[in-house]
């Protein structure tokens, strides 16, 4: 198995796009015809896997004809691409600084792990499989690869032979912190300038203050977009949730601070 590409990974509907070409392999034996010449059949009328994408999500498209290449030896060798979205199930608990497994995976319709078993085939110096060096993936870096054999088991009871390939990504931080993290930092730091705005002017104080809380539920829904509903908190909610901590209190300081600079003025003024 080759990955051509990895179009792209999308955090909130848990799946990536993937481009994959595979080989298989296998020698069947009512196929041979020594002394004759390699030949094209229809994989549909020989023996064959059945394989499928088990974790497709949507239409999965196949660029090449359903056709096995049958040598003399009875030798049969069957090539196909595959395109489209993946479902993978992701722990987001760590972003924006996470990194996670990505699982092609194939499965032989009918046949149990019993029945029927894969093993890595070798082409050249690859064993099993290899990934391109040039990906379509701006915002993360995969850093390890690896295929295997892997029976597909969707329930305990059910064992379906297969095989995988498995990569690791891990997310480029360094466009969060420049548009999420350091944008949230500057609007923490500007709701502090309500303080050195003179006591006279609450109004503008509070404005000071209510604009920061405005920017930053305005970041909560930029960052709504890019994940799912999760039912746990990241590092980036907790990292937003305490910069909104943070501005609330400068607001509620700076109107109790008004409130008491107002309170003595006018106790001052009832004493004179």
């Amino acid at each position: 198995m080759f990955v051509l590409d990895i179009d792209d990974i999308d955090d909130a509907s848990q799946s990536f796009a993937a481009n994959v070409f595979i080989q298989l392999r296998w020698n069947d034996r009512r196929l041979a015809n020594l002394g004759g010449s390699t030949r094209e059949v229809q994989l549909a009328e020989i023996w064959n896997p059945r394989i499928l994408l088990v974790n497709q999500q949507g239409r999965v498209s196949k660029s090449l004809p359903d056709i096995a290449q049958v040598d003399p030896d009875g030798t049969v060798i069957y090539r196909q691409r595959y395109t489209g979205s993946l479902s993978q199930p992701l722990d987001l608990s760590q972003f924006p600084m996470d990194k996670h497994n990505f699982t092609i995976h194939f499965g032989a319709a009918g046949y149990t792990d019993d029945q029927l078993e894969f093993s890595p085939d070798r082409y050249g110096n690859i064993l099993g499989g290899s990934i391109s060096d040039d990906l379509s993936l701006p915002d993360w870096k995969v850093v390890s690869h690896e295929s295997l054999v892997l029976p597909y088991t969707p329930i305990e009871a059910i064992h379906t032979a297969g095989f995988a390939f498995r990569f690791e990504a891990e997310r480029y931080v360094t466009y969060y912190i420049w548009q999420l993290i350091l944008p949230l930092a500057v609007v923490v730091v500007m709701s502090w300038a309500a303080f050195w705005v003179g006591r006279e002017n609450v109004g503008v104080r509070i404005g000071v203050a209510t604009s920061s809380i405005l920017t930053l539920i305005a970041q909560r829904f930029v960052l709504a977009s890019l994940l799912p509903r999760l039912p746990y908190m990241t590092h980036m909610d907790y990292f937003t949730v305490g910069s909104t901590l943070l501005v609330f209190m400068a607001l509620i300081t700076v109107i109790f601070t008004s409130f008491l600079a107002g309170s003595y003025a006018i106790s001052f003024y009832w004493v004179a």
